[in-house]
């Protein structure tokens, strides 16, 4: 790559990790607006999200693989087109039906550009490099999800909710220009055709490795203690505890900000330590916050303050478990990195939606049932990270 290549890559990974949070964020306050526009349901507008996530878990596990057979510039170039033409459609759809369609083929842009920017930082730079990269990244997308529902409320309360999805075309049509200038496509070996049996393969190399699922795991559950929060969250602060929703929101937002805040700790330990190091650092802190979640769930989850505390602290490194379990993957499958960055990703997904389903059934409106929930989740978190732990322990000559 040339020096312009160099300066502005990393940049254009953060900006194509950042399409999910953006998709999703700048849309949720246009969801009523939507409704009585299309002469919908709130929920038939809401299945407009669920197509939406569905379509990046299924599209992150099929494009994955596939980047790893036939490459991800080409790849993403399809991605962020189609993003582009159904976030068109979006703009001009008649009724929510067509909506909730439109939406699921544009989750499939969106899946390509997010795993295929961390499968690219695999394919650019070594281990080490990667964890680093991948928190910059993460960085940018938690920044995204502070201001895209600010800006989406913008966009609706001046022009039309139509003119979000005009922006998410332009933006996508943006990123296509990007990657076509600056991209350039990783060599690999392309004398061997692809074919479903090596697609296939990518998924049995991937789960022979006991330690690669852990790791997916270990990520996946941190994740789903997060989603629990955000299912819930709301409920607890502004109906137990009677805070307004602005003060909610404030609270809300300053989850994402001790992520921002611990990633960057998490970018400076990286530069003394491997990623494993930071990785293990990351889980202790997982692992205490849970501990502290479930006892305060016995007797102090009246406090609102321990609340606020504790589940904080569990979100705040979220974000930096991703991030070096994946670059862990990196060195551990360098060459399926697409189809370790979509089971990693996609799991996020599985597991949020399995959490947000038992979070419901749970969930009694009190924050000790909250915080449970979640403790479990970390509980479950650290158990895989044990687990990968010891095999690696037995592999290692004595």
């Amino acid at each position: 790559m040339t020096r312009t290549h160099s300066f502005w890559l990393i940049p254009l990974l953060g900006y194509l990790v950042a399409f999910g949070p953006l998709s999703i964020d700048t849309y949720l306050p246009s969801l009523p607006e939507i409704a009585k526009n299309l002469g919908a349901s709130q929920q038939m507008v809401q299945y407009s999200i669920t197509s939406f996530l569905v379509g990046m878990a299924i599209g992150m596990l099929i494009i994955g693989p596939l980047s790893d057979q036939l490459g991800r510039k080409k790849i993403l170039l399809v991605g962020t087109f189609t993003y582009a033409l159904t976030s068109l459609g979006c703009a001009m759809v008649q009724d929510a039906e067509s909506l909730v369609l439109l939406r699921a083929l544009q989750s499939l842009g969106a899946a390509a550009a997010a795993v295929l920017a961390r499968a690219l930082v695999r394919d650019y730079f070594d281990h080490q490099q990667a964890a680093s990269i991948l928190s910059s990244m993460h960085i940018i997308s938690m920044i995204v999800m502070i201001f895209a529902p600010l800006l989406g409320a913008f966009i609706v309360n001046t022009l039309d909710w139509r003119w979000i999805f005009y922006l998410l075309a332009a933006v996508s049509v943006f990123a296509f220009v990007a990657i076509a200038l600056i991209i350039k496509e990783p060599q690999r070996d392309t004398t061997k055709p692809p074919s479903i049996k090596d697609y296939l393969s990518s998924y049995a190399v991937c789960f022979s490795e006991p330690k690669v699922t852990l790791l997916i795991l270990t990520n996946g559950f941190s994740f789903a203690g997060m989603f629990a929060f955000i299912a819930a969250s709301a409920f607890v602060y502004i109906e137990y505890f009677g805070y307004r929703e602005s003060t909610y929101g404030l609270l809300f937002s300053a989850n994402i900000g001790a992520i921002i805040v611990m990633t960057v700790i998490n970018k400076q330990l990286l530069t003394r330590a491997s990623s494993e190091t930071a990785l293990r650092f990351a889980i202790t802190v997982s692992a205490i916050s849970a501990c502290l979640m479930a006892l305060i769930s016995v007797s102090y989850a009246d406090i609102a303050l321990l609340f606020i505390a504790s589940s904080m602290l569990f979100i705040s490194v979220t974000g930096s478990i991703g991030a070096n379990c994946l670059a862990t993957l990196f060195a551990i499958i360098p060459e399926r990195a697409g189809t370790a960055a979509g089971l990693l990703v996609a799991m996020q997904f599985a597991l949020g939606s399995i959490s947000t389903y038992i979070t419901s059934l749970l969930f009694d409106g009190t924050p000790a049932s909250l915080l449970i929930v979640m403790a479990s989740f970390g509980a479950l978190s650290f158990a895989s990270y044990g687990l990968s732990l010891m095999i690696s322990h037995k592999k290692q000559p004595h």
